[in-house]
């Protein structure tokens, strides 16, 4: 019988006041997701503080430490060599107080930044940096050096000015001062060199992986497993209804994060109903398989902050709709550790 498991990136949350001290996912009646776990296997799984580490564990049984520019590097194609270090970089604004991550980028600003970037390049000219742009100033970059510079890492603002940029210092502050504060703040770097070339447990050696995350991608490049990519969560569910047919799939839905990040809880809600909603209308698609639920970790809706907590899943046999006793959420009781997740979901 052959698996979805669905992956609601940072769907787990704190209890937020507009909800009447619920979390989104405790809020709202998901006559889907609701179903498999009231039938199925219902529990929670360790959290981990970036989706590409909780991936590497869930796939393979093991807690790797891969670092996120080499995982980005890999899901994007991008060519890295010996001697070289792959970064990941995201939009900041630094200011008097620090430096803030920046999670809204306008296609006009995001043209502007990406102007101004290359026009700075020349100031790591003895780095042969190169670039990889792929959204909302986002992207990686990957400069010949064996050096690995230690960056904040996002979410969380950095207080005062006493972060050290190295070699990077000149170019990320020349950036912001063209564009009143906004630059971009590599990080997450990493070397070839330094990485194991793991494997995914027996049972997921065959699953095809669709995202449009080069996070999500890269790890699926990394452990050799075969990959989709798609625009958005709705032509991701498309693709992952029809491989369900001939193979286990894994449909990362990254809007759950990325709204949250944006201190936007109603319409964290409203896309957590939409994805509910929508595997109701494809239910026929999914009869005579499973499905499956995972959650990454939490993102708080108040702060943008990334939550250390228990995170819920659960897995069950596609059926007709029940009467629903269980609601997923953060409340489950039950614990099962997450490197033995993946194996348990498809053995179910």
């Amino acid at each position: 019988m052959n698996t979805l498991i669905i992956l609601l990136d940072g769907a787990a949350d704190e209890k937020i006041p507009e909800l009447g001290g619920r979390t989104p996912l405790e809020s709202i009646d998901k006559q889907f997701i609701d179903s498999i776990a009231t039938q199925g296997d219902f529990g929670t799984t360790d959290g981990r503080p970036y989706t590409h580490l909780f991936l590497l564990e869930f796939f393979t049984g093991q807690p790797l430490q891969t670092p996120r520019g080499l995982v980005e590097a890999l899901g994007l194609g991008v060519p890295v060599e010996p001697h070289h270090v792959a970064y990941r970089f995201s939009p900041v604004r630094m200011t008097d107080g620090g430096i803030e991550w920046v999670y809204r980028v306008s296609r006009e600003m995001n043209d502007e930044l990406q102007q101004c970037v290359v026009k700075n390049l020349d100031v790591l000219g003895d780095l042969n940096p190169k670039l990889y742009f792929y959204e909302d100033g986002r992207g990686v970059m990957t400069v010949d050096t064996d050096h690995v510079q230690q960056f904040p890492n996002p979410p969380a603002p950095v207080s005062g000015n006493g972060t050290s940029l190295g070699e990077f210092k000149k170019f990320i502050t020349g950036i912001a001062k063209e564009l009143d504060g906004l630059t971009v703040m590599p990080w997450g770097g990493g070397a070839i060199t330094n990485v194991d070339r793991p494997r995914a447990v027996d049972p997921a050696k065959d699953m095809v992986v669709i995202s449009k995350s080069p996070s999500a991608l890269g790890v699926a490049g990394l452990l050799n497993l075969r990959r989709r990519v798609v625009d958005n969560m709705w032509s991701g569910f498309q693709e992952a209804f029809r491989l369900l047919k001939t193979s286990n799939v894994f449909m990362h839905v990254e809007e759950t994060d990325d709204i949250s990040h944006r201190l936007a809880p109603d319409q964290k809600v409203s896309l957590l109903k939409e994805v509910d909603d929508l595997l109701v209308e494809n239910m026929d698609r999914m009869l005579g398989y499973k499905v499956a639920f995972v959650v990454d970790h939490g993102t708080s809706s108040l702060t943008g902050q990334h939550l250390k907590m228990p995170v819920p899943y659960a897995v069950g046999e596609v059926a007709r709709p029940c009467q629903r006793t269980v609601r997923f959420s953060e409340t489950a009781v039950k614990h099962r550790p997450l490197g033995d997740l993946m194996t348990s979901i498809l053995d179910h």
